[in-house]
């Protein structure tokens, strides 16, 4: 189906109107709108908007109309090179059939010049290079983003080769570099053929995507071949196929100019920054501004990326991100922008909080466990601190005489207190009904009052249990000259029994 329907006109100045009645018995070519006028004078042929044959035996009106008028005249000699001449007195049916085939010729112009329009138009909409060459490499049609990467006008470029267009040297072998043996492949092969060239122009070395298709004569003989050009030098020039690429990551990226302008941003990155607003996103002023740094930052220089972690407040959500950037590098190796992304980590993160709370807590006291409290006081070496050594007295006699249900809640109670009365300490629960406690405080005697006001609320919390339950605490103390960590631990517990004969236990 044509896209457009053509306008074609018959207007007819016969004396003879038997002869006027033959053509207006014409039909119009199909495909074709058509009217058919009879006319007096010259202002009457219509040479607007529409293509007109002129038909007369009229010498007033022989003459050169011009592109909008085709004239013929019947039985006249005299008449301007650009007319036909036909005989009135040949067979009408001869002359019907002549009339229609010139206004089928006519409408085949009118036709061929439209789709010659249409796709110089067409042609020279496409961003990317586009152009038509013979098979022998002689260009014959190119568009205007053509003309703009080699710097040359449309006439210069017509009917000349490869390596005149891009001023490159002709080698002595007669090789035109990649570009002959791509065409080749593309017509011997019969079907569109993709590959990567790299060309000099004269703004430096440019990585294209080429597209070459075989072109076909009416004979089926290839005749030359049409091409696209995709710059894909630079990464942001990669138009369409990055935008789906980019829209269908499952996280949020974006990709940024060497001046860290936006080049590219997806839905995801647009729900974390909770704006569509693109063109005005400052990235570098968003970083500085909203992410906290929670971890150091990394650098990977092999591969060329940075990365880092942050905390961000996500429509009133608290979440961890770990934020990306690589460098975008051209065929070249020079740098042309940076490809950012963030990966939520949240989850993981929280997880790894909650393993490492299970390895390093005591679960029935919720206090730090055996393990982790050697491996703090291994990494305290060189730090001045009190280490107190907690033991429960007749812990037993509750467990026996009550049940280990209620041997358990006193442990919890126990710890409860520790914590109340030494909030800002690393408190532990090393096993049964054994404590430790560091402090970093430096006043002994003020840890000693703590001590005596623990000890004295433990009594009374106990008393009822009628076993004498109290609290035998040991202290020691390191000044931060002490390397033998197994030293203060093994004083803080014998001091600790030496309270516990003063208490009877042992």
């Amino acid at each position: 189906m044509d896209m457009i329907e053509l306008k074609l006109s018959l207007a007819l100045c016969i004396s003879d109107e038997k002869l006027s009645a033959v053509f207006e018995a014409v039909p119009f070519p199909e495909g074709t709108a058509g009217e058919i006028r009879i006319v007096k004078k010259a202002e009457e042929i219509p040479q607007k908007g529409v293509f007109t044959l002129l038909v007369t035996d009229s010498k007033e009106l022989v003459k050169d109309y011009g592109c909008a008028v085709r004239a013929v005249c019947l039985g006249r000699e005299d008449v301007p090179a650009a007319c036909d001449v036909w005989r009135p007195d040949e067979d009408s049916a001869l002359l019907k059939k002549r009339c229609g085939r010139m206004l089928c010729a006519m409408a085949d112009e009118l036709a061929h010049k439209f789709y010659r329009d249409t796709l110089m138009t067409t042609i020279d909409t496409v961003p990317d290079m586009l152009w038509f060459k013979r098979a022998d490499g002689i260009h014959t049609m190119v568009n205007e983003a053509f003309t703009g990467i080699v710097h040359k006008d449309r006439e210069d470029i017509v009917g000349k080769d490869h390596f005149y267009i891009w001023d490159a040297p002709r080698p002595a072998d007669g090789n035109d570099f990649a570009c002959a043996e791509s065409e080749a492949v593309a017509i011997s092969s019969g079907k569109m053929y993709v590959c990567d060239e790299p060309v000099k122009t004269r703004d430096g070395m440019k990585q294209l995507t080429t597209y070459k298709t075989p072109l076909y004569d009416p004979f089926g003989e290839v005749y030359g071949t049409v091409g696209v050009g995709h710059d894909v030098t630079n990464f942001s020039n990669l138009g369409i196929e990055l935008s789906i690429l980019v829209e269908n990551l499952p996280f949020p990226m974006l990709i940024l100019t060497t001046e860290w302008e936006v080049v590219r941003m997806n839905s995801a990155f647009m729900a974390v920054i909770g704006s569509a607003n693109v063109k005005d996103f400052d990235y570098l002023q968003w970083k500085r501004d909203l992410p906290v740094p929670i971890g150091k930052r990394v650098e990977d220089k092999t591969r060329h990326v940075v990365s880092r972690e942050f905390q961000l407040n996500v429509h009133g959500e608290e979440k961890i991100f770990v934020i990306s950037e690589l460098e975008i590098r051209d065929f070249f190796d020079n740098i042309t922008g940076y490809f950012c992304t963030m990966q939520d980590v949240t989850y993981q993160r929280s997880y790894e909080r909650r393993i490492l709370m299970s390895a390093n807590t005591d679960m029935l006291t919720g206090m730090y466990n055996r393990r982790y409290f050697y491996g703090y006081i291994t990494r305290s070496v060189g730090s001045s601190f009190h280490l107190l050594y907690l033991d429960l007295d007749n812990f037993k006699e509750i467990n026996d005489g009550y049940g280990h249900s209620t041997g358990d809640e006193v442990l919890v109670k126990t710890a409860e207190m520790i914590t109340e009365h030494f909030p800002d300490s690393t408190a532990a629960r090393l096993g049964g009904d054994e404590f430790a406690v560091i402090v970093t405080e430096e006043d002994a005697e003020n840890v000693q009052t703590k001590c005596e006001h623990l000890k004295k609320a433990i009594k009374r919390e106990f008393a009822h249990f009628g076993c004498d339950t109290g609290l035998s605490v040991g202290i020691a103390y390191t000044d931060g000259t002490l390397q033998d960590m197994e030293k203060l631990i093994m004083q803080s517990d014998a001091r600790m029994y030496e309270e516990k004969k003063v208490h009877h236990e042992v």
